[in-house]
């Protein structure tokens, strides 16, 4: 691993339960000597990222600005907001965006219907790989050496035992193939009981994915629809997006 790299898995240390990190904690949590931390710290404060407080480091202001750039101009998230809409205007349903990042699908934008309810883990947070149908559709446009090597490492830590929970690789590998084959992935009451969501993929101009469009709601709306209607209009506003990414 490259020193940048190194740097950057700093900011990964960031959590609801750790705003502040110091050397103490990237020595005992990345292990790496008090000297390397030292000098990262210093650098990511130089660059904005972080900023010094009497505890420790927290994120910094230049978070914000990357925050406030990517809300408004991102391409993906520019070409989407009209297909999102539409989405919720037509259901009611909450309608989302969803992207790919390292070995983690985050939402990325929320329209919200008239009965809004849980989506995901909220916008910027990590969605469970397993049991929601916004990362499976995700997973299963993965190769199957990506698929694995995620499947094997998130069996090898407590909290991710926790999400794969009942879970075999069998089982679960030939449930991407069947969300591959049909192109998208309806979840029910696994994520949050008493909603449902059908997810579809959205891919770049070489046809990797890059994520997830999604429709969720109670499951009481959900079923006043054919299944077959929601799954029709998600896959086209993806395929849609998709198409709109690849012009840009």
């Amino acid at each position: 691993m490259n020193s940048l790299r190194r740097m950057l898995d700093v900011l990964d240390l960031f959590r609801p339960d750790q705003p502040v990190i110091d050397v103490e904690i990237i020595c005992q949590q990345l292990g790496y000597t008090p000297a390397s931390a030292y000098r990262y710290l210093r650098e990511l404060g130089d660059a904005g990222l972080l900023v010094r407080l009497p505890r420790g480091y927290a994120l910094g202001p230049r978070i914000i600005a990357l925050e406030h750039q990517m809300t408004d101009y991102d391409p993906v998230l520019v070409r989407s907001r009209d297909l999102v809409e539409k989405l919720v205007a037509e259901t009611g349903l909450d309608a989302m965006i969803s992207e790919w990042y390292g070995d983690a699908v985050v939402n990325v934008l929320i329209r919200r219907g008239p009965d809004p309810g849980p989506a995901g883990g909220g916008r910027g947070r990590p969605i469970d790989l397993f049991h929601s149908a916004t990362s499976r559709v995700v997973l299963a446009y993965l190769l199957p050496r990506q698929i694995r090597r995620i499947f094997d490492a998130h069996a090898s830590t407590p909290e991710a035992q926790a999400q794969a929970q009942g879970l075999e690789w069998k089982a679960f590998s030939k449930g991407l193939l069947a969300i591959r084959k049909q192109g998208y992935c309806i979840s029910e009451s696994e994520l949050h009981a008493g909603r449902t969501g059908v997810a579809a993929p959205i891919f770049d101009e070489k046809q990797r994915v890059l994520g997830s469009m999604t429709l969720v709601g109670r499951n009481e709306r959900f079923r006043a629809f054919q299944e077959s209607y929601l799954c029709n209009l998600v896959t086209t506003a993806a395929a849609e997006l998709t198409a709109r990414i690849a012009q840009q």
